[in-house]
């Protein structure tokens, strides 16, 4: 009797609920089985028929959220009004990269990416006795965490960025100290003739972690190449995957959503290629950091080292992550 009251029970209960996931197509049987695990749990069992209808709204909601942007979701809203019957909407959302970062500025507390500017960088820019003989680029450039120190150096920076506000930061920044900073509020991609042909360095420091194309990679060896001196060097970090370990579709598609695009060495040398760049060094970004940063600047923010370990993309302790963050540095040769 108990159970027979139960489902009567069920029939009178009015429920409502709404699901966000990153969009990542390639993971489709997951959303399925969770919505299916949610409806069964407020007493709705979905039929093969009912659960293939699911699947085909999902797909395309899911392909359309991703194709425009690796910064995007979908979001499931439901209903139950009276009985065994559920309505559900299924909706794509995305934002642009620049407009995920302002969404950084409005809800988190600063420094969004550390205080001090990176250990791999300044330990290039060391090896200038001349800072103000030393031209670099800072791709990327943020809120000027490598671009101010590096300027205050006395080299002369020019700051690539795409968001607006942290371009203003920088000029700001610049201004009251009278840095000599140029700062290009732009995609880096779209126009290359403000640039010199004479850096010394050109930085790409948590940039490559949010491209989504080995073209794009390749389009970062071009320019390094055409904008480099001859001896200068180029220095980026990336997520690459371990020796044995192969991403598919999924992997990919997810690191893109956790800002960690995931690369093969064979994909680096392949957007190198026949270009005058020799790889000079491929290291642990973690462990460098951890042993040339300040101690009091370890780590530079409270997710950094989960996240340069790849355990935003896998639920796995440091030495079972296939992939981590890595700083490469290429020379430019003749």
């Amino acid at each position: 009797y108990r159970t027979a009251m139960a489902r009567r029970l069920y029939r009178r209960a009015e429920v409502a609920g709404r699901i966000a996931l990153p969009a990542v197509p390639s993971m489709i049987d997951e959303y399925v089985t969770m919505c299916d695990s949610v409806f069964r749990g407020i007493g709705v069992s979905f039929s093969d028929e009912d659960l293939s209808k699911l699947r085909g709204i999902l797909a395309n909601e899911l392909a359309t959220a991703f194709a425009a942007s690796p910064r995007s979701e979908i979001i499931i809203t439901y209903e139950c009004p009276a009985g065994f019957v559920v309505n559900y909407h299924v909706k794509a959302q995305w934002y642009s990269l620049e407009a995920e970062y302002e969404k950084w500025l409005a809800l988190r507390k600063p420094p969004f990416f550390g205080t001090d500017p990176d250990a791999r960088v300044l330990t290039l820019a060391l090896e200038a006795q001349a800072p103000e003989t030393f031209p670099i680029l800072d791709v990327g450039a943020g809120t000027g965490r490598n671009t101010l120190p590096l300027a205050r150096r006395g080299h002369s920076v020019d700051a690539v960025e795409l968001t607006a506000r942290f371009a203003d930061m920088i000029r700001d920044e610049a201004k009251r100290e009278s840095l000599n900073i140029r700062v290009l509020q732009q995609d880096i991609f779209d126009s290359t003739a403000l640039l010199r042909q004479d850096y010394q360095l050109v930085i790409l420091s948590e940039v490559v972690t949010d491209f989504r194309t080995t073209e794009q990679l390749r389009s970062v060896f071009k320019l390094a190449t055409e904008s480099l001196a001859t001896g200068g060097h180029l220095v980026l970090n990336a997520f690459l995957t371990k020796d044995g370990y192969i991403p598919d579709g999924a992997a990919r598609e997810f690191g893109q959503q956790c800002y960690s695009a995931i690369f093969t060495r064979l994909e680096f040398a392949a957007a190198a290629e026949g270009l005058s760049l020799d790889l000079e060094s491929d290291e642990s970004a973690c462990d460098f950091e951890k042993a040339n940063l300040p101690p009091d600047a370890w780590p530079p923010t409270n997710w950094y080292e989960s996240w340069a370990n790849g355990q935003d993309v896998f639920d796995l302790e440091r030495e079972m992550s296939p992939v981590e963050l890595r700083w490469l540095v290429y020379r430019k040769v003749d």
